[in-house]
Parts: structure tokens; C-alpha cells; sequence
């Protein structure tokens, strides 16, 4: 019975041990501030062009492994989203192009990934 009881706690201790452990940021990561632009486009008022820049405390640009920006809008009876993976295109500058439904206040979350940390900043485009 004891045995049983033992291969039971061992089933369910290595079942939560492989569900991973929660990603979470680092000290490098919480010491960098992003901006973000959004050049939305003059003809068809849907596409929205994000630059962001990545900053350290000195100022200086720097670069992570991966910038993702999630977007979502709120309105009654809807759920906008949408998720974008967006390219360097520079030291510490990223940029992506995204087709947005409909214009309203939108709020992105970035997510900024370097090697197995990660760090979301919450910013009201």
C-alpha cells in the first residue's frame, strides 16, 4: 500500500516538473525601455507599420533574441487580436507591417525574449 501510495506522489511530482518551468525576464531585460511608432499608412488606413527600438539603461541600442508584438483592441461584442513576430532591422531596431480591422485605440504587448528569459511591456498605441 505504501508502495502504491509512493508511485502515485512520483507520478504527479514528475507530471508537474514536465509541465516546464514558467519563463520569466532577467535583470538584463528589465533594465531596457522600448518605444514604439506606428506610421499607419496614408492610402489604406488599415496598414499600420510599428518601428520599436530597444534601449539599455546607458541609452545604447541593443538586441534580443525575439520581438513579438501582440495587439488587441476591446469593444463590446468584439476581439480584435493579432500577433506579429517583428524582424531586426537594425542594432536594437525591430519593425513589422500589420493589417488592422478597423482604427481604435489598440494596446500592444511586446515581448521581448533573450535566451531563456522573456519580459512583456504592456504600451497604448
Amino acid at each position: 500500500m505504501y508502495a502504491a501510495a509512493t508511485i502515485a506522489m512520483l507520478v504527479i511530482l514528475l507530471a508537474v516538473y514536465s509541465l516546464g518551468t514558467k519563463v520569466s525576464s532577467s535583470p538584463f531585460l528589465d533594465g531596457l525601455t522600448v518605444s514604439i511608432e506606428d506610421t499607419p499608412n496614408k492610402g489604406d488606413t488599415t496598414v499600420h507599420k510599428y518601428n520599436l527600438v530597444i534601449k539599455d539603461v546607458a541609452g545604447n541600442l541593443v538586441d534580443v533574441d525575439r520581438v513579438r508584438i501582440n495587439l488587441s483592441m476591446s469593444m463590446s461584442g468584439m476581439n480584435h487580436k493579432l500577433k506579429e513576430q517583428m524582424e531586426r532591422s537594425g542594432i536594437g531596431e525591430y519593425h513589422t507591417q500589420v493589417y488592422l480591422p478597423m482604427n481604435g485605440d489598440w494596446k500592444a504587448i511586446v515581448s521581448l525574449k533573450k535566451d531563456d528569459h522573456e519580459r512583456k511591456i504592456s504600451l497604448q498605441l
